[in-house]
């Protein structure tokens, strides 16, 4: 469940801040599509700022600015969104809450991308028509009614199965009468997917003025003031036990290199500092220099010096790549499997889609695995009692138990114990082997941990002896024993046997620890899952989660915040983690040169609305620590952005300047490690919604390249994997559709936009930069940030050649007057550049389309015995130039082109309109 105001009154407070959710279910579909709604209020975002209030508010216009925009964006593509019928709704007390039922809900649809059928989601903005929209102007036509809603409850986000209804908040009343029809049954409703904007709720409260002052000032004080800070400060002196040897010797064991080795013992030197309230910390990642593996030790040596830390990134994936490093550390370095209790992983167990080894330790699993144990009539505390009643008063209860029973039907006394052991032991072993394995030590405590491993020994050997034979009397008189007969004299011991001695003091050391531990183990007695999710976050050390999802994290112990990848977060959202009133440091990991986050407004991208606190910081001159020796491409990849974005600062490491392997993907200089495929016959294109790009010619080049690898490896039968990137969504729809269901084996190939590729990495990358026109218009293709992404998504390991191909126009792009015309001239002066049709194969292909590109111009230029009166131009809006393809439902990237291109699309498509 998610509250819907988006904050509280202050003591102090002169109005109560908005509520984000009823703001949104106040707009208009007109307010919506005008992109001058907030053109008034919105400023550009300085750099620096001279208190908090004058911070938050720089970005409040900004939020709702974007927010608009991401449903107009939805509107637009609504015939692509999720939707769904609705089968049963009904008004509760409040006037605008109901209930509401979805139709036909699969009970397996609930997968980590969006179906196409729509499940809601709690945060969901929906709206309500009677019938399935295909276009915007569906909505509102003839008059007919429409109601913008927003998810608010949903059943249990532990719950594996979907909610039998959830709670919706509408921005009218829907009255049941207007649905009906003539014959008296009611007209289906449909919701129809917009956007969710739970992480817009959870930035919105923190931009409350009101609740901001009362969170973690030292910290956010610290991010509003830089430089101010920094100057009234002292250069802090390091604290002494940081260059303890015990530091170093823990590092010398990782495996790193001197730059990552720097980072980590700056970062810790500045959270230990002397006199130091707060503090931030830049690492300076460029791709490929280990910065996981950084990221990995760092939090390694926070877990060995007992330092709580939250780890936060702006995706899912992110955060897993991140966990799962760390668990395979903390692993190959502990003998001690506890240790896997103190780290937890959070977030939506349907955008996770966790499995393998996260599962150890994914909250809603943990949960699930704590909830047998905790439960009060079945768990760990039940199941000591009825061990500790069952050794201490085992004989006597059997001799009742003869009383209640018929003679016939009753059992041996060792039948009896052994029956009642049975019951229990197993049970109580499984619910302990689970609270070792998912509770900290530092909860359980070292004594009540080491009597557990005492007590389960113990009940192992017991567990064991009753599965032998012949032992009935010797079990019976160990329980007739007890311990105080051991001082009564040789004379009162001489009728047990010295087994059933043995025994009974095995016993009375098992109800010695079961006592104990029912006195002094204070775990949770409860059957909720809440109360156990609570639980488990406040237990553990090292939380993993995305930014959004930390503003569920309530733990009071954690003092140092770790954001990976934060050069790609907005500053704003970088507010939700910071709010932990424990944090005392911050480490802010990432690359400004690569992708930013993705900004949907214009208007929003101009007022620097998608820069990153990391980016703010580095203009201002704050430190970075700079991870300068690069594991993944090979030198002749790594030249040109080494140069162009990191001033020559990176190294090639020695696994990249190695000996190349004598074996080629492909023959010829021009299939060499890096190289520059000039297509001067491309032909750029707008797609049906003239809303993309698409360049036929080089997904038919493309296709031959991939033909060609396929012939060369079929008889060796090694698998190639080859990623295919291209910067435009029309573009990747093409080539998927081009190649379809065509088997390259054994030649794997992934298709994306540059944006979806970003973290992976394949053996082959082949780039499509897809403009070429002769008017050197390359759009937002001139992103420099978007070029050293295309560029550096190859690596180069020992074994094989690894590759970047880049196909492009290089008329067009060097007449850009942007990066890719430094690129060209650099592929020229390294002799990395080939003309494509230099290759026969290549040039066949080519020639093919000259020849059909010709007969359409002769179709076109023949005669017409029909006049044309006049030519009807259709433009499309600025908004219909937006990548409109949903990532969800397609796995491609759905990253803006740069709505400039609008006046470009106007100008090339009155150029090419002949016109008399």
């Amino acid at each position: 469940m998610i509250r819907r105001g988006g904050g509280v009154r202050g003591k102090d407070a002169e109005e109560e801040w908005p509520s984000l959710v009823d703001l949104v279910l106040g707009w208009k579909l007109e307010d919506v599509m005008n992109e001058n709604l907030f053109k008034d209020k919105m400023k550009r975002i300085p750099s620096t700022f001279s208190d908090l209030k004058s911070y938050l508010e720089s970005y409040t216009s900004l939020l709702l600015e974007e927010m608009r925009a991401e449903v107009s964006s939805s509107l637009e593509a609504i015939s692509t969104m999720p939707s769904g019928k609705i089968s049963w709704i009904e008004q509760k007390n409040n006037k605008k809450v109901y209930d509401i039922v979805f139709d036909a809900v699969s009970q397996n649809s609930k997968a980590c991308n969006r179906p196409e059928s729509y499940i809601p989601s709690v945060g969901d903005i929906i709206i309500l028509s009677d019938g399935k929209p295909e276009h915007i102007s569906d909505i509102t036509r003839n008059g007919r009614p429409y109601i913008v809603a927003f998810v608010t409850e949903g059943g249990d986000e532990d719950d594996d199965s979907p909610p039998a209804k959830y709670v919706i908040v509408s921005s009218g009343k829907i009255d049941s009468e207007d649905g009906k029809c003539q014959d008296g049954k009611k007209n289906q409703l449909f919701a129809a997917y917009l956007l969710n904007i739970v992480t817009y709720i959870r930035i919105w409260r923190c931009l409350d003025y009101n609740t901001a002052v009362r969170r973690n000032q030292s910290l956010i004080q610290e991010m509003v003031h830089y430089p101010l800070v920094a100057k009234i400060c002292p250069k802090q002196t390091k604290d002494r036990s940081i260059d303890s040897m015990e530091i170093w010797s823990k590092l010398s064991t990782m495996d790193l290199n001197n730059s990552q080795n720097d980072a980590i013992l700056n970062c810790i030197s500045s959270m230990h500092s002397s006199n130091s309230s707060s503090s931030f910390s830049l690492i300076w990642g460029p791709p490929g220099t280990g910065k996981t593996k950084t990221i990995t030790v760092l939090l390694w040596l926070m877990r060995e010096i007992e330092h709580g830390t939250l780890i936060c990134a702006p995706t899912n994936l992110a955060v897993k790549q991140v966990a799962l490093r760390f668990l395979k550390l903390i692993k190959e370095c502990s003998l001690d499997r506890a240790c896997v209790g103190e780290v937890l992983l959070c977030g939506n167990k349907q955008r996770m889609c966790i499995d393998g080894d996260l599962k150890e330790i994914y909250l809603h699993d943990r949960v699930r695995k704590l909830l047998g144990c905790f439960v009060p009539m079945t768990g760990w505390r039940h199941r000591l009692s009825s061990l500790s009643d069952l050794f201490e008063n085992g004989y006597s209860q059997y001799l009742k138990y003869l009383e209640d029973e018929k003679e016939d039907d009753s059992l041996s006394f060792f039948s009896y114990t052994r029956k009642r052991f049975t019951a229990t032991y197993p049970e109580l072993r499984r619910c302990f082997k689970e609270i070792l394995f998912h509770v900290p030590k530092s909860i359980i405590l070292e004594m009540n941990y080491n009597n557990i491993v005492s007590l389960l020994e113990l009940l192992e050997d017991l567990n064991r002896m009753f599965q032998q034979k012949n032992i009935e009397n010797v079990v019976k008189e160990s329980f007739m024993y007890n311990d105080d007969q051991s001082g009564s004299g040789i004379s009162s011991l001489s009728k047990f046997s010295e087994t059933a001695i043995s025994l009974g003091k095995i016993r009375f050391r098992c109800l010695k620890l079961l006592n104990m531990l029912l006195s002094c183990l204070k775990l949770p007695i409860t059957s909720s899952k809440r109360i156990i999710r609570e639980f488990c976050m406040e237990s553990a050390s090292i939380i993993f989660c995305t930014v959004s999802s930390s503003s569920k994290i309530s733990n009071k112990n954690l003092e140092l915040l770790v954001v990976d990848e934060a050069a790609q977060l907005k500053e704003c959202e970088s507010l939700i983690p910071l709010r932990l009133p424990a944090l005392k440091h911050a480490i802010l990991i990432g690359d400004e040169c690569q992708l930013p986050a993705t900004v949907k407004s214009k208007v929003c991208e101009d007022a620097l609305f998608g820069r990153s606190l990391f980016e703010r910081l580095s203009s201002l001159g704050h430190e970075k620590h700079l991870l300068n020796m690069q594991y993944r491409m090979h030198p002749s990849i790594s030249i040109f952005p080494n140069i162009s974005f990191y001033e020559r600062k990176l190294l090639d490491a020695p696994n990249v300047k190695q000996k190349e392997h004598q074996k080629k993907y492909l023959p010829g200089s021009m299939f060499g490690p890096y190289s520059f495929f000039n297509i001067e016959d491309g032909k750029e294109d707008l797609d049906e919604l003239g809303r993309s790009r698409k360049n036929v010619v080089e997904v038919s080049v493309i296709q031959e390249i991939l033909r060609k690898l396929q012939k060369a490896h079929s008889k060796t039968k090694n698998k190639v994997t080859v990623g295919v990137i291209c910067p435009y969504t029309a573009q990747v729809i093409a080539i998927q559709q081009k190649l379809g269901k065509m088997k390259f084996d054994p030649i794997i190939v992934k298709i994306n936009s540059v944006d979806g590729f970003q973290g992976g990495e394949e053996d082959i990358i082949i780039l499509s930069t897809v403009r070429s026109n002769s008017d050197g218009i390359v759009g937002f293709l001139s992103n420099r940030q978007r070029t050293n992404v295309s560029v550096t998504r190859a690596r180069y390991l020992q074994l094989l050649r690894y590759c970047l191909w880049i196909l492009g126009n290089a008329t067009t792009l060097s007449s850009s007057g942007s990066i890719w015309a430094d690129l060209v001239r650099d592929a020229k002066d390294r002799q990395c550049f080939f003309n494509a049709n230099s290759d026969k194969d290549i040039s066949r292909v080519l020639a093919k389309h000259r020849n059909e590109t010709n007969k359409v111009k002769d179709t076109r230029n023949a005669p017409s015995k029909v006049r044309n009166s006049g030519v009807w131009v259709q433009v499309p809006s600025r908004s219909g130039l937006k990548d409109q393809s949903p990532s969800t439902s397609t796995g491609v990237g759905s990253r803006l082109e740069d709505t400039a291109e609008y006046v470009e699309d106007i100008t090339v498509c009155l150029r090419n309109l002949k016109i008399s």
